[in-house]
């Protein structure tokens, strides 16, 4: 596995699949710097803009062309998966400058852009990102997906201790099939997930790509499986899902479903929008949580802790509860009987 550069009379491909030292074969013209990823050759790796710098730098001196800052940088990376794969990207240093230091308007000639492809090998821009903060994961619709680096040749830069300022981005690409969901066992390559106290009496789950956007166009479903005397407590500590009003179809709304059933519940509505902290729970040892989404817009979707819990437990509580109220009750009452008595003996004293 080696890095190939390869050169096309102007045209020049750059075909990147690992981070091994380059060799560099011939100047780069604006525009002509891309970068291929493909999961036929590695299914996770690193890039970077020093990758992109690095080239740049050999591309100046190699023609005799002094450094200026204003040297323009642009760079494509192109990631492709197989069959039922998706495109994760996950951001491990970022610094590309914005309009001011805490703005996410971005400089159209300084940004990293999400392409989206509208036909072969032409794109159009569907995000931008830019600033100090690391960008939430990316994932993509597909087995495809397209970044667009836009930039500088850095400029050493340091802060009030002296330290150097990184300039550019850090990120880690994985294709998958799990749709970013680590927790659980997926049925196939679906967005199906199970969760059995058998093997795990509590844990966590998240929508796919959390804290990112989780993808458009699909349904994911979470079952729920305890014990013959267990039910199911779902707590939701974050839970953003793009939607208003009902939830229904003619509000265009992706939802969250829950049910004791693999079929519909009537006794819950679906759940959408931004929500504070809530919980849910089973009436029975099966439960089901489904994400429905669409393809109008998309959210950071929600994280929640699951816990198998035992209905004896409950029933204890209750039960222990119901005596000591039976206990005290009857205590009153013989207080009650016992002044009574008392008061008749008193009575009868006083007529004989």
């Amino acid at each position: 596995m080696i890095t190939i550069i390869h050169t096309i009379s102007i045209t020049h491909l750059l075909i990147c699949f690992n981070n091994l030292p380059i060799e560099f074969l011939g100047p780069i013209p604006k525009g002509d710097c891309k970068f291929i990823y493909d999961s036929n050759s590695n299914k996770t790796g690193v890039f970077d803009t020093n990758q992109v710098f690095t080239i740049q730098h050999i591309r100046l001196a190699e023609n005799n062309i002094l450094f200026r800052a204003v040297e323009p940088i642009e760079c494509t990376y192109e990631f492709y998966g197989q069959g039922e794969e998706r495109v994760q990207i996950k951001f491990l240093d970022f610094n590309i400058p914005s309009e001011s230091q805490n703005s996410s308007n971005c400089y159209a000639n300084n940004s990293l852009q999400l392409l989206t492809g509208v036909r072969e090998s032409k794109y159009e821009v569907t995000d931008m990102y830019c600033g100090r903060f690391l960008p939430k994961p990316i994932m993509s619709k597909g087995t495809k997906l397209a970044l667009q680096f836009i930039g500088k040749y850095p400029i050493s830069q340091y802060d009030d201790n002296g330290k150097g300022i990184y300039y550019g981005f850090k990120a880690e690409y994985r294709f998958l099939t799990n749709y970013g969901i680590v927790d659980g066992h997926q049925l196939g390559y679906d967005c199906i997930f199970t969760y059995n106290s058998t093997e795990r009496k509590s844990g966590l789950f998240m929508s796919p790509n959390f804290p990112g956007f989780y993808p458009q166009n699909i349904i994911c479903h979470f079952y729920f499986y305890g014990a013959l005397e267990e039910r199911i407590v779902i707590q939701f500590d974050f839970f953003d899902v793009e939607g208003i009003g009902s939830c229904e179809y003619l509000t265009a709304s992706d939802y969250v479903e829950f049910s004791n059933f693999m079929s519909t519940d009537r006794k819950y509505r679906k759940f959408c929008g931004k929500r504070e902290k809530f919980n849910i729970r089973s009436d029975d040892r099966f439960f089901r949580v489904s994400l429905y989404t669409n393809d109008r817009f998309d959210r950071s979707g929600f994280r929640a802790y699951y816990s198998f819990e035992s209905k004896a437990k409950s029933s204890d509580n209750t039960s222990a509860q119901g005596f000591m109220i039976s206990q005290a009750e009857s205590s009153k009452l013989t207080v009650y009987l016992e002044t009574n008595r008392l008061i008749l003996f008193m009575l009868l004293c006083l007529l004989y």
